[in-house]
């Protein structure tokens, strides 16, 4: 028993000392709540499977296929960032389009005493003036984040290629 385990030691040692041959490594990327993730394992039905070339340790790590690879990664994580800004000008675009609906909405209930206060000649070109004013504050900051959006797409199709 005692030279079993023994055996068993010095196998694993050896093993231990013996330097692993050269495999490739695989790793998987899915998307979980719209968040990129990496696994040695496939982590969804969405995996796509990224093979990692074996490197040569002697080489130096600077080679143009590791800086490709690196340029690569670092493309992939700036389109990311990228996306989630646009998601999120698109996301103050809807809530500004909200809000100009609900100041419409305010300034249809408009009193004949608010509209006499506004210097207006009846309620309706209170109405008018007050909407037209709204429309012009809320949609030229709409109009700001559309170009935002515009240029973050030019940006992250110029990345792409």
């Amino acid at each position: 028993m005692y030279l079993r385990q023994l055996q068993l030691i010095i196998v694993y040692t050896i093993a231990m000392l013996i330097p692993p041959t050269a495999m490739a490594t695989a790793v998987y990327q899915c998307t979980v709540d719209s968040v990129a993730t990496f696994s040695q394992l496939p982590c969804g039905k969405d995996a796509k499977e990224i093979k990692i070339p074996l490197t040569n340790v002697t080489q130096t790590a600077n080679t143009q296929q590791s800086k490709d690879i690196m340029e690569s990664v670092d493309n992939y994580i700036t389109i990311q960032k990228v996306d989630r800004e646009i998601a999120l000008y698109q996301r103050e675009i809807k809530q500004l389009q909200n809000t100009l609906a609900e100041q419409k909405t305010k300034i249809n209930y408009m009193t004949q005493d608010s509209a006499n206060k506004m210097g207006a000649n009846s309620i309706a070109d209170a109405i008018a003036q007050r909407t037209a004013h709204a429309e012009q504050r809320i949609e030229s900051k709409i109009k700001q984040y559309q170009q935002q959006i515009d240029a973050l797409n030019a940006f992250k199709a110029q990345l792409s290629q």
